[in-house]
Formats: structure tokens, sequence, C-alpha cells
């Protein structure tokens, strides 16, 4: 084999690799990972492209100060925006919520790794404002079907969905929806 002919398919294998490896950790997540249920707060809109979504907002997102570890609170303190956060999960009345943000990996196998944008007013719309974290995880959309998210639509605007989740190591993988009464 030439020479020629081995830099064309190292050139044809290396963008190959680099997709494989995008969709290892999804895939080993998916496959290995611990399942949760994570409840959900109002919000959904259409992408005329993509087809039927549901934009997901999550109690785990906004969670209150109280939570939140003195390093952390530290860290943002001093300025320190979209700090990288594990925040440890325990089930309650058969849900995960969350239980404490740290900046350290938990011992603990039920996390979720994420970051931590402000910390700022609640966007409840309540009447008792209160401090909250705000914390993004990589599980924003979820396609549906097609016609067939204006049902997803109408269960998130009245906060009637739950998640499932797959996490392994801190990495969350959306699988499943569920409506709830």
């Amino acid at each position: 084999m030439s020479k020629r002919t081995k830099q064309i398919i190292l050139a044809c294998l290396v963008p190959i690799g680099i997709l494989i490896g995008m969709t290892a950790t999804p895939l080993y997540t998916l496959m290995t990972g611990q399942e949760i249920l994570l409840r959900t707060i109002p919000v959904d809109p259409t992408d005329l492209f993509r087809g039927d979504y549901v934009v997901l907002r999550y109690e785990a997102e906004e969670i209150p100060t109280s939570l939140i570890s003195k390093e952390v609170q530290t860290k943002i303190e001093k300025g320190r925006d979209d700090t990288e956060v594990y925040v440890t999960l325990e089930l309650k009345e058969g849900v995960h919520t969350p239980t404490e943000v740290v900046l350290a990996k938990p011992d603990t196998d039920l996390y979720l790794e994420g970051n931590l944008n402000y910390i700022g007013p609640s966007w409840d719309g309540g009447s008792v404002e209160r401090e909250v974290a705000y914390i993004t995880y990589s599980l924003d959309k979820y396609f549906v079907e097609d016609n067939t998210g204006l049902e997803l639509e109408e269960a998130s605007r009245n906060g009637n969905i739950l998640a499932k989740v797959k996490v392994k190591n801190g990495y969350a993988y959306l699988v499943d929806l569920t409506i709830v009464n």
C-alpha cells in the first residue's frame, strides 16, 4: 500500500472516529446508567425544521440556595459564572429531587453534573420570592413523533410531565416522558 493510499484511508477514518467518539458517552449511559425520574415545569415550542419536540425545564434546574454548599457559594460570590457543579439526588415520593450542590464529585452513584449559571430570584410567579440557583444539564429537548406534540405541550403547560432519565457518572440521558395527572 502506498503512502498516499494510507493518507487517504487515515483522512477518511478520522471523521468516523470522531463521530463514534461523540456517541460513546450517551450510548454507555443508556446501556449501563441508573434510571431516575425528574419532575418538569412548564414550557414547550415546535420547530418547523425538526418537527415536534418538547423543551423541558426541571425542578432540579432551580435549586433553593439552602442546598448549595459554602464552597460553591464562595466561588459564585467571587464572580465565577457558569461553574461546573455536582447535584446529589434522593428519591422522594417516587421522584428524584436534589439534596445538595457541591464542587467535588460525590461518593454516591446518584448525582447529576451540571453548570451553575447564576443565583437569582425564582421565576415561579408565586407571591413569595425566593433565591434559587439556576443549573443547566444536557436534558433540554426531547423529540416526539409528528402530531403527538400537542398532548405533551398541554401536559407541559400544566406541569404534568415526568422525565425518565438514565444517569451514569453524572451524565444524564433523557429516555422518555410520562404524562401524569
